[in-house]
């Protein structure tokens, strides 16, 4: 089974067994519906209830049923809470998930660029990080001009590059 990151713990919270989770979503209301989160410890997912949510911030604190004490909470820290890749929210058409996306070839025309290791929002629009074979790094922007087809099926991407965007 394939699951996909939510969220990072990030630090315990209260003596209780509380935790602080760092969102690994554009929509942090999304933990208030999960039920259950898998753990991956030592190679080996654990499935944990979900008791509590809370928002802080830009954080969201919760309590597992299986976690008692801020000793047993200490233990889960920098591992991440993931959910089966088929329990994902479907999107609007048009949009997509960064894990979609992330290991797409990206081709302007028959010229291969290279492929697609992370997807940025730092404003207006994302930026489509693409690793060339060279180990450099190519910042595309996420607009329909630039982005002109994307094939899940091919794993491919195509591309126009905007005169002057590497100059």
């Amino acid at each position: 089974m394939e699951y996909i990151k939510v969220g990072q713990i990030i630090n315990t919270h209260g003596n209780k067994g509380g935790l602080k989770i760092y969102p690994l979503t554009d929509d942090v209301k999304r933990f208030f519906e999960l039920k259950k989160v898998h753990i991956k410890i030592s190679e080996v997912y654990s499935i944990f209830t979900l008791e509590t949510v809370k928002l802080n911030k830009d954080l969201v604190i919760l309590t597992l049923e299986e976690i008692s004490d801020m000793n047993e909470a200490e233990k889960l820290k920098n591992h991440y809470l993931e959910i089966p890749i088929d329990e994902v929210r479907p999107l609007p058409e048009g949009s997509f998930y960064i894990f979609q996306l992330v290991g797409l070839e990206v081709y302007e025309g028959d010229k291969y660029l290279g492929k697609i290791k992370d997807v940025l929002k730092p404003g207006a629009n994302d930026l489509f990080v693409v690793e060339t074979s060279e180990n450099k790094e190519i910042y595309l922007p996420a607009l329909k001009s630039v982005i002109t087809r994307i094939d899940f099926d091919c794993k491919r991407v195509e591309v126009k590059i905007p005169l002057g965007l590497f100059d």
